[in-house]
């Protein structure tokens, strides 16, 4: 499982570079889901029609008219300009929205308690449908996934890329989670990366406040991720331009490992 976000994106040539590696990775013959983000899209979307966004706790506020640009930029623009450059390198897959096939399902986030409110048309992902997912991979296609899921009201929900990425991961039975971002990794309180990072030290780390924003969720999708199961999770420079496949191999000396602790 790949997740792939931040300005990564919005660089053609690092982004065309992991897709590459993406493709090499499928003719080995392993099999790879696809999440992305895209929020800086969105951002220059909401800016074109003079909307702003609001962030709580590195989730974007979500009302209606932002729904409706999300599902458009999301699940449209990007999604379907990641399927056309897999074509280009000759690889087959899937654009699809959590919502196709109820593929990623979710619960409206200010519905749980202890959950931020006033967020919205904001979902956590709770589960998927993974015979659906086991379809498109037995297909031999890369299911290229974009954050938009369903709710139980079929009410279309905008989720956070990062949290996306932990529940396919757990949900489709993943032995690995690599979250592709545009930082070297998860900084400590000196600044530098740390190499490995687990429970005790995130929550440390919050507690101080050097984890913020978008590094919120992303920390905490990691450890959902190993409560249920995924064996490995890394939050890795995306602009290493042979980042996936030193990973493969076991020669990445870059990036953070998470791993379970108490």
């Amino acid at each position: 499982m790949v997740k792939l976000g931040g300005s990564i994106l919005e660089d053609s040539s690092i982004r065309r570079s992991i897709l590459a590696q993406i493709a090499d990775i499928r003719r080995q013959g392993h099999e790879i889901i696809l999440v992305h983000g895209g929020g800086k899209s969105l951002n220059r979307r909401l800016g074109q029609i003079g909307l702003t966004s609001q962030f709580v706790a590195g989730l974007r506020v979500t009302d209606a008219e932002t729904l409706k640009v999300a599902v458009m930029v999301l699940a449209g623009e990007v999604n379907k300009s990641l399927v056309a450059e897999m074509a280009a390198l000759g690889v087959n897959s899937a654009g699809i929205c959590g919502a196709d096939a109820a593929a990623i399902t979710c619960d409206r986030l200010s519905d749980i308690p202890g959950q931020p409110e006033g967020l919205g048309f904001v979902g956590k992902p709770n589960d998927v449908n993974r015979g659906f997912f086991d379809m498109l991979l037995d297909g031999n296609l890369i299911p290229i996934v974009s954050s938009i899921a369903i709710g139980p009201d079929s009410q279309l929900y905008n989720v956070n890329a990062d949290q996306a990425a932990a529940v396919c991961a757990w949900g489709t039975g993943c032995e690995a989670l690599v979250y592709l971002t545009d930082v070297p990794g998860v900084r400590g309180e000196d600044g530098a990366v740390c190499r490995r990072l687990g429970r005790k030290e995130i929550r440390e780390l919050r507690d101080k406040g050097i984890l913020s924003g978008g590094m919120l969720p992303k920390t905490s999708s990691c450890l959902e991720a190993l409560d249920h199961g995924v064996q490995t999770v890394y939050i890795l420079p995306g602009e290493n331009a042979q980042v996936l496949l030193q990973f493969l191999t076991g020669t990445l000396q870059e990036g953070t490992i998470i791993y379970g602790n108490d």
